[in-house]
């Protein structure tokens, strides 16, 4: 995912969030394997929250040895 975070003049802070992927059948897919592993009966947004994750893990580098969400 990229991001940019910025502060208004009031101190307000906002987030612009874009996730990258060569096509949204990248994410079904991932999705679709997650549903049949898991034996749910339909893909629902916790299969597609795991997919993204899973493939922004093997997509993307980091220089960060933790890649799990921080408290801000």
């Amino acid at each position: 995912m990229d991001s940019i975070c910025f502060e208004d003049p009031l101190g307000l802070l906002s987030e612009l969030a874009s996730y990258r992927f060569d096509s949204h059948g990248d994410v079904m897919l991932e999705a679709h394997k997650m549903r049949v592993a898991r034996g749910d009966y339909n893909i629902a947004e916790i299969h597609l929250a795991d997919a993204i994750e899973n493939l922004t893990a093997r997509n993307r580098g980091s220089l960060s040895s933790d890649r799990e969400p921080k408290n801000p």
